[in-house]
């Protein structure tokens, strides 16, 4: 009953708190929630899978660029924007799979780096097409999903706060979903014993690319999220600083756990981006946490339920 009731002041604090702050507040929380997004999608990579991916970054881009180039360049409604969007990182993630695999250790992380610097000089240099470091401003400021109910994407919109809240949870339940079927064992599998999976005749290759499509395709959404909220799509989103970003997060929220790197990535923006209204040196300030974090919780902030449930078990 504590447990619920915890899960219930949570959603009912998520669903009063754009009432409660500023647009600009709403803003910053619907970015971090998107990056949140993004942060559950890696965790299938490398809490379930085990894959040191640091090309993640490249997917979340790719979606981005892909709605963003359908509604600007072709002219597309919004849906197919949206599809040709996750088609696009779709496509890529099973690229950039497809020649990783057939490596391991090292040389995978080398593979997905080669694509994902590949990527980023492709849309510096692609002005045409990408708007090089200016970017693409998209000027969607509002979406029907069904008759009656629209969502808007303007800045510090309550409705897009929403939208990436629900979106955010229906990819977790889609994650717990995988992680618990049939090819999450296999993955988990994989990541304890790739060798014992070979042997036991499981086609470890495709299954790794197979959970690289659907971390990507889950990343695309996370990206087209972003950037509807934020209003524009930059190379920024394609960098690979931001792929070693999504990896600390996954880290410090415990790998695997699936909520711990979306609350890792949640907080960690938000801290960041109240830390910089503060000072100039607020990477010294978030260095200093980080390392606290990593000290008092080597398992991950996803950790600490685990430690609460049996307590209470045993007061019981």
């Amino acid at each position: 009953m504590t447990r619920a009731a915890l899960v219930v002041g949570v959603i009912a604090l998520g669903v009063a708190l754009p009432w409660l702050v500023s647009p600009y507040v709403t803003l910053t929380l619907t970015a971090a929630l998107a990056l949140g997004l993004f942060a559950l999608s890696y965790d299938l990579v490398l809490g379930v899978t085990g894959l040191v991916s640091v090309s993640h970054a490249t997917l979340f881009g790719v979606g981005a660029y892909g709605m963003a180039i359908g509604l600007t360049r072709l002219s597309a409604p919004f849906w197919p924007s949206v599809l040709l969007g996750i088609g696009a990182a779709a496509t890529m993630a099973w690229l950039i799979g497809f020649f990783a695999v057939r490596t391991s250790g090292p040389g995978f992380i080398i593979m997905t780096a080669i694509f994902a610097h590949a990527v980023e000089h492709i849309a510096n240099v692609w002005t045409s097409l990408t708007g090089g470091e200016n970017g693409i401003i998209l000027s969607v400021s509002r979406v029907t999903l069904v008759p009656g109910l629209d969502v808007r994407f303007t800045a510090g919109s309550a409705s897009a706060y929403y939208a990436v809240a629900v979106c955010l949870g229906l990819a977790f339940w889609l994650s717990r979903s995988i992680v618990g079927s049939r090819l999450g064992l296999i993955l988990r599998g994989i990541k304890g014993n790739e060798t014992r999976a070979l042997a036991l005749g499981y086609r470890v290759g495709v299954y790794k690319v197979a959970v690289n499509v659907i971390a990507g395709a889950i990343a695309a959404v996370g990206g087209m999220l972003y950037g509807l909220s934020q209003g524009f799509v930059s190379v920024d989103l394609l960098r690979v600083l931001l792929s070693i970003e999504v990896i600390v997060w996954t880290i410090l929220g415990g790998p695997g756990t699936l909520l711990g790197p979306v609350l890792a990535a949640v907080l960690m923006s938000l801290g960041i981006d109240y830390l910089r209204s503060l000072t100039h040196q607020y990477l010294i300030a978030v260095g200093a946490v980080t390392l606290l974090v990593v000290l008092v919780l080597p398992d991950g902030l996803g950790s600490l339920l685990e430690r609460v449930r049996p307590a209470r078990e045993a007061r019981s």
